[in-house]
């Protein structure tokens, strides 16, 4: 493969440096979109936990003050499906 390496890289310096550089950007590009998605997911569970913890302490805070036990209206239909 050295050798292949070598016999290219006499004929053409430039062409396998570019080629080489495209394989890198290629081969690293997808641990970057890996990444980016890992995140988006990580932010989109933390927001959906986020969003249905402040929906439970608004229902426990408006059945305390009515005179219902909290705990009873906390996973009612209002509130956002599970992740």
């Amino acid at each position: 493969m050295a050798f292949l390496l070598l016999i290219a890289f006499d004929a053409s310096p430039v062409g396998v440096l570019v080629i080489g550089i495209l394989g890198f950007l290629v081969m690293t590009m997808q641990f970057i979109v890996y990444g980016t998605h890992q995140f988006a997911l990580s932010a989109l569970h933390v927001w959906r936990a986020g969003a249905s913890a402040t929906v439970n302490v608004v229902k426990w805070f408006r059945g305390f003050a009515s005179g219902r036990r909290g705990k009873d209206l906390i996973g009612s239909s209002l509130s956002l499906p599970p992740l």
